[in-house]
């Protein structure tokens, strides 16, 4: 066993000893036990081999130590693996010193014995630096991949196959023959063949790379000094078209299976315009071959292509410095688009490229316009589902945070050209979703497939149409199915108080046990009340007075109104109620309340209703007072009987004006505000059902 974990070592490259592993494999309570698979051991070797000096090395001697069916190989592995890359255990493995004095310290002099030690420190204080940034980056990461990603087991070929990419390797390569003694005309023969290589991202024996410190950085080339000077210069100058391809090259290379739907779209259409680049390549090899292909025609051929090369390289380099993704890369591609007004052939290739990288992110806009649902696994559509749980599984009053919450636009993947109609696009999807949650099937046939497009009005119109379907076929479920106007006409009659013989009947049924301190009201004896008078008033003849329940708020109408209002400014924090006021009666805490279903309840929520409470208790307030007031008059008439009735004239006057205003008030809001209000409201029903229906149609 001590010489297979020396092979190890020794192949992985690093400082630990063979007794420090030794050790840990002895303690290890699983050694000796297969509790560790030989797919297990495989990954735990992969990933081990990142850390080592040599991966081809130590891969290469963990496969014959494996066909050598080395006992405890899988242990002996998993035990390096936890050593090399867990710093905690590493740490331990390391001997214990005795800790040397702070380099700070005044007690202690810097010496020349001090600079190993302080450069130690300086590397170990730069790796772990490194350490927490890659971690943050791959949090990172993990959150922008999709579910599904971390059960698959990719492998990193870009590391482990380099020469699989199509671009220049990553290590340079020197200039291993020289041109010297070969005449011009040979010269340009090899120099011609060393082009075409160069072209396809192959480096030559004349012409090498240099490498690249960024992705998008670009590639420069070492060119024989043996050349002719004349070749030269005609070389030189078709090398940005090796330059641009490489940094074409490398942006689809590290464009990976999670990038999204929108880059894997712009790399098959960038791959597309690589295959006519790679068909004039065999072209002009053909054509080399034969011995008809000099240097001038070949500059006379690769020009338009290097215009093309030229326009590719810029898009992709300002989409992967941008670090963008999803709706964010259709605006680089929009705006692009928009700037080569001028150049025909480059507006070409970017109206293409755009054209392509839309279409799944259209192909997601139809479905959420035209079916109310998101299928959109790498996030980059500008409208989230926040994915809340069922609706059954909801309160009663949750219909307001699902309306809102449930479906949102990020503003950050909105293309510039949607950016005007994100607003009807969320409401088209939420009306149609609605439509699906209530067990509907939206059966629109006459769908209209969206295209990019440098003019609005082309889509525009599309969104348009959409929008009318969804809102007249919402407006139609919720009046012919679910009765909407009925809904609303209880509200009316319960909240504005315009079925006057309940609201009699309540208020006498309810004076004595509203007249009692909040404290000392029972609230299933007010419950009981109510459902006494609706069953005895017309309101019996309601299909929804079962609806109707009683709410006693802790504070009255005043505070309420003036903690509203002081919402958003400096007296909101400071705002509190006065614990001194005396306690409240039922009269001025009492308010109705109404259960409602879904869908009607997105429209009647619980903030609607709390702004028809408002109203009820100020109306319901003043019709108190106006009873009081009635019942002052019952008295006087008792007064009146005797002869010193005339004293209290100016007192009967006062009652009798204050009994007047009142009822002028009442109806000043019940005929002259909420009636006009009313029929202002189910004559726009009428209205904007018949405009939806035009637009429709």
């Amino acid at each position: 066993m001590q010489s297979t974990i020396k092979e190890i070592l020794d192949s992985l490259g690093c400082n630990l000893e063979v007794d420090t592993v030794s050790n840990y494999l002895q303690n290890d309570p699983n050694y000796g036990i297969n509790v560790i698979s030989s797919k297990q051991a495989n990954e735990y070797a992969q990933r081990l081999a990142l850390k080592a000096s040599n991966s081809k090395v130590f891969l290469k001697k963990y496969e014959e130590l494996r066909n050598r069916n080395v006992e405890n190989l899988s242990n002996i592995i998993v035990i390096c693996y936890k050593l090399v890359c867990d710093d905690k255990k590493f740490k331990t493995s390391k001997p214990k010193v005795a800790p040397k004095p702070a380099i700070g310290d005044n007690k202690h002099q810097i010496t020349k014995d001090d600079l190993p030690q302080i450069k130690d420190k300086l590397l170990k204080a730069v790796d772990e630096s490194k350490k927490l940034v890659m971690k943050s980056f791959e949090e990172k990461e993990v959150k922008l991949m999709p579910n599904w990603y971390n059960s698959l087991d990719l492998p990193n070929w870009q590391k482990e196959h380099p020469f699989m990419s199509w671009d220049f390797p990553k290590d340079p390569l020197p200039i291993v023959a020289s041109l010297a003694g070969i005449p011009v005309l040979s010269q340009e023969n090899i120099i011609i063949d060393e082009l075409l290589y160069v072209f396809t991202g192959v480096p030559g024996n004349y012409i090498v790379h240099k490498p690249v410190k960024d992705v998008y950085e670009p590639r420069q080339f070492i060119i024989s000094d043996d050349l002719d000077d004349a070749l030269k210069q005609i070389v030189q100058q078709m090398l940005p078209v090796a330059s641009n391809y490489s940094i074409v090259r490398r942006f689809i290379e590290n464009c990976d299976m999670w990038s999204g739907q929108v880059l894997h779209a712009l790399v098959a259409a960038i791959e597309i315009l690589l295959k006519d680049y790679y068909t004039m390549i065999a072209q002009l090899e053909t054509e080399h071959m034969t011995g008809g292909l000099t240097l001038q025609k070949l500059w006379y051929f690769v020009l338009p292509t290097m215009h093309t090369m030229q326009v590719l390289a810029s898009i992709v380099t300002n989409i992967g410095k941008s670090e963008v993704r999803g709706g964010a890369v259709l605006t680089v591609l929009h705006e692009k688009t928009s700037t080569l007004m001028g150049d025909a052939r480059a507006q070409e290739i970017a109206l293409f490229l755009t054209e392509r990288a839309c279409r799944p992110y259209l192909d997601i806009l139809d479905r959420w316009i035209h079916k109310g649902s998101v299928n959109d696994p790498f996030h980059e559509f500008m409208i989230e589902d926040n994915e809340l749980i069922n609706k059954e599984e909801l309160p009663l009053d949750y219909s307001a945070d699902y309306w809102e919450k449930r479906y949102s636009s990020q503003r950050d993947r909105v293309p510039k050209f949607l950016d005007k109609f994100t607003d009807i696009i969320l409401r088209t999807g939420k009306y149609l979703n609605v439509i699906s949650q209530c067990g509907k099937s939206i059966t629109k046939t006459n769908t209209e497939e969206i295209k990019y497009s440098l003019r609005e009005q082309n889509y525009g119109a599309i969104i348009q149409r959409a929008y009318s379907y969804a809102s007249k076929s919402l407006l139609e479920l919720l009046l012919k199915e679910y009765d909407l106007m009925g809904r609303l006409k209880s509200v009316k009659n319960y909240f504005l108080m315009s079925q006057g013989d309940f609201i009699v009947q309540f208020m006498d049924a309810t004076e004595q046990e509203l007249s009692k301190k909040i404290d000392d009201i029972i609230p299933s004896k007010l419950e009981s009340l109510l459902g006494l008078c609706l069953r005895l008033s017309s309101a019996r003849h309601d299909p929804y007075n079962e609806d109707m329940r009683v709410e006693l708020s802790p504070y009255d109408l005043q505070f309420q109104m003036f903690k509203i209002l002081s919402i958003e400014t400096e007296e909101e924090h400071e705002y509190k109620q006065n614990k001194d006021c005396p306690p409240l009666t039922g009269i001025e805490t009492f308010s109705f309340g109404m259960e409602v279903k879904w869908p009607v309840s997105l429209i009647i929520n619980h903030k609607a209703i709390a702004c028809y409470q408002m109203i009820f208790r100020h109306l319901f307030f003043c019709k108190h007072v106006e009873r009081l007031l009635c019942r002052v008059w019952l008295y006087n008439k008792v007064v009146k009987r005797f002869s010193e009735a005339r004293l209290y004239a100016d007192a009967f006057a006062l009652r009798q004006r204050m009994l007047s205003c009142v009822q002028h008030l009442q109806y000043y809001m019940c005929v002259e505000v909420i009636e006009p209000s009313w029929c202002h409201l189910i004559q726009s029903l009428d209205n904007v059902s018949i405009v939806l229906t035009n637009l429709y149609i």
